[in-house]
């Protein structure tokens, strides 16, 4: 995060924290993309600086409730990779990384058959997007930006859910 604030005091527009196909960063130690997002949005607000820059956040994004987390966790923007290509048919088998040719022949899609495909993911994750906003009384997904007091955190409910359990054990 110190490196974040020393880019976007030397005027940076955008960071794009980019982390793999299971959400986790190029590190010694991996955190999700999510908690590093988390931590950097925070400091950013600390610092009186979040709105000097544009957080793009991409990797391990599969669902269209992921799309939702990272907004909530600070992201401004969110790239999408693997759920584009299965939406062509990809299989993920990796063959293609191997030098082996494709099964489904993705360099052959149809570009308009292929556009049509991606076209419906992303509308069908704008209408989930849409319908969680409205579960929450949002109207604009600007607003859901580092609301992460409207969100259930795995780590946070198996820390007060366990915690809870220890002291009626003792």
């Amino acid at each position: 995060s110190e490196h974040v604030l020393r880019l976007t005091r030397d005027g940076a527009e955008a960071i794009h924290l980019l982390a793999d196909e299971y959400g986790l960063e190029n590190a010694e130690k991996p955190i999700f993309v999510k908690e590093r997002l988390k931590e950097i949005h925070l400091k950013l607000v600390d610092w009186g600086m979040r709105d000097q820059i544009t957080l793009i956040a991409g990797g391990g994004i599969a669902m269209a409730e992921h799309v939702a987390k990272l907004i909530i966790c600070g992201a401004d923007l969110l790239s999408i990779d693997i759920p584009l290509l299965v939406a062509m048919e990809c299989r993920v088998c990796r063959r293609c990384k191997e030098g082996i040719s494709c099964p489904v022949e993705l360099d052959s899609v149809d570009p308009a058959w292929g556009a049509g495909r991606i076209k419906n993911l992303l509308a069908s994750w704008h209408n989930q997007l849409i319908e969680i906003l409205g579960a929450m009384g949002i109207r604009e997904v600007r607003r859901l930006r580092g609301e992460m007091g409207r969100a259930m955190f795995y780590h946070d409910l198996e820390r007060d859910v366990f915690a809870v359990l220890g002291k009626k054990g003792q």
